[in-house]
């Protein structure tokens, strides 16, 4: 997949933009966190810590190209909201 700049392109922080920079993957892992606590299977843990993994380095990535459109204003959104994990410190 690859992030593309759409017209009128600004941050949006209402709702769970608020909450997380990018909400869609934290319900990702929390599901297969979740998941695999349920079935509580080594294998089933290991794949969450992949995926976890995998959507950590996703949104770094997207950060970068997000940082380098949208400057100044993604920069405060970043140090006011966190990545993944609601409410850790940044």
């Amino acid at each position: 997949m690859r992030v593309t700049k759409k017209e009128g392109h600004h941050v949006v922080d209402p709702g769970p933009y608020g909450v997380v920079r990018h909400p869609m993957y934290a319900g990702i892992v929390a599901a297969a966190i979740g998941t695999a606590v349920a079935k509580g299977t080594i294998l089933g843990m290991g794949g969450a810590g992949f995926l976890t993994i995998g959507l950590a380095m996703k949104a770094r990535l997207e950060e970068v190209w997000l940082r380098a459109q949208l400057g100044t204003e993604y920069e405060a959104y970043r140090k006011r909201v966190p990545m993944l994990v609601p409410f850790a410190p940044r």
